[in-house]
């Protein structure tokens, strides 16, 4: 009995071209989720009043200090930095603050005070009305994740890149480095990326008294001190608020 060649061949393309439909069916859906997915989540991030553009956030990234680690801290001359992003004016301010900041004032030493108790003062000191703020811990893992060695360089690049698309997906990732000490959303985090991107950003110096911190030694204790020029505020105060003050 002969084979019908004709048919065989027939039926196998069409078996085939069957087949590709069905992948290509699959790969569209598979990639109709994803687009889904990650509109979903743009959407998600840039709806959250975290997110909000025209409202001023500020960003305390602090350095973990102790006692173990202070000689180091003083010797590297580590900082930690505050970002001020005005989302009126589309800048953002950074100031260095130093780990050992003291504010004679209030008797708040920086190193000994919760950063939240500090950032919370310090807003107030320079007369800053922030929609929101949010205290971020320096980390390693943190670093590693945006393939940066510090906050030098994480505004370095990101104030060229500013945020991506892909930088979505992400965030959750970083959010999760920054935990538990940390307490900021996607949202909040997205929006600093994006502004450092978007915005002026413009170094502002804070008044100190000294330009080193002073060593304090109390019954075999050792401080480290950094006085901050509470009489020079004025001028740090007009530069971040816009308002002229007497």
């Amino acid at each position: 009995m002969r084979t019908n060649k004709r048919y065989v061949g027939k039926q196998k393309r069409q078996t085939e071209g069957a087949s590709a439909k069905i992948v290509l069916l699959v790969l569209g859906a598979i990639l109709l989720v994803a687009g889904l997915y990650f509109g979903i989540k743009i959407m998600t991030v840039r709806n959250s009043p975290d997110f909000d553009l025209n409202k001023t956030s500020v960003y305390y990234f602090v350095y973990p200090v102790n006692t173990a680690n202070i000689e180091a801290v003083v010797s590297r001359q580590i900082t930690n930095k505050l970002f001020i992003v005005n989302g009126e004016k589309r800048t953002i301010y950074i100031i260095d603050i130093p780990p050992t900041i003291f504010i004679n004032s209030k008797k708040l030493d920086a190193a000994k005070a919760s950063p939240r108790d500090f950032l919370t003062y310090f807003i107030d000191l320079l007369a800053l009305k922030s929609d929101y703020s949010y205290v971020v811990y320096q980390k390693e893992d943190f670093f590693k994740k945006l393939k940066v060695r510090d906050m030098n360089q994480l505004v370095e690049t990101y104030s060229k890149r500013g945020l991506k698309f892909l930088d979505y997906l992400s965030l959750q990732r970083q959010i999760t480095a920054l935990r538990p000490e940390s307490a900021i959303t996607e949202a909040a985090l997205a929006k600093f990326y994006y502004s450092l991107g978007r915005f002026s950003v413009e170094s502002v110096q804070i008044p100190l008294l000294t330009t080193m911190p002073i060593k304090i030694i109390v019954d075999g204790s050792i401080y480290y001190r950094t006085y901050l020029d509470e009489e020079k505020l004025n001028k740090l105060r007009q530069i971040v608020t816009n308002v002229i003050l007497l």
